[in-house]
């Protein structure tokens, strides 16, 4: 991804001692650590697929988000069933490329995911970054209809701003969440 050769842990060990080691150092924000742990990982699943997961995040956190587009277009070409890959490839493409490419992604995404809130949550977020205030109220309502925490991150999400008045008006600030 970045041309730099991975140096490997000094010793290998099973799959699931890298991956714990990964991971905490993950959580610890020592991503240069993680990345060595990973390089430990077979290709195999679930290694494999867990590897490209955490490189993936590590990548957002660096705001590598062609690098990070990458990774998770791969694994959303390979893992369609999994509506994560669709939201984390639409996620890199509206950083590094464009808000109307992520949100074709996710349309796409929609339509093998009908009833995934996450999805229809960000389909809601671009339609109002868009200029589309009643789309975006649309998604929205679905959202929450398929995941009630939905309305409490509207209301504070910056991408919503747009519609915040009208989702106040339509009581979703009154409390009774």
């Amino acid at each position: 991804m970045n041309g730099e050769e991975q140096p490997s842990p000094p010793h290998q060990l099973k799959p699931k001692v890298h991956w714990s080691r990964a991971s905490g150092y993950f959580e610890l924000g020592m991503l240069r650590e993680a990345e060595i742990e990973l390089s430990a990982l077979p290709e195999e699943l679930p290694w494999g697929k867990r590897r490209r997961a955490m490189l993936m995040n590590i990548r957002q956190n660096r705001e590598q988000w062609e690098d990070m587009r990458d990774l998770a277009h791969g694994l959303r070409m390979e893992f369609p069933e999994d509506a994560e890959w669709w939201v984390a490839d639409a996620y890199a493409t509206r950083r590094g490329q464009s808000i109307q490419l992520a949100r074709k992604i996710l349309l796409e995404g929609l339509v093998h995911h009908y009833n995934d809130a996450t999805i229809r949550y960000n389909l809601a977020c671009y339609a109002c970054q868009l200029g589309s205030p009643g789309e975006c109220l649309d998604f929205l309502k679905e959202a929450v209809k398929r995941d009630p925490g939905f309305k409490k991150l509207a209301l504070e999400d910056e991408d919503l701003v747009g519609v915040r008045e009208a989702l106040l008006k339509m009581g979703w600030g009154d409390g009774k969440d």
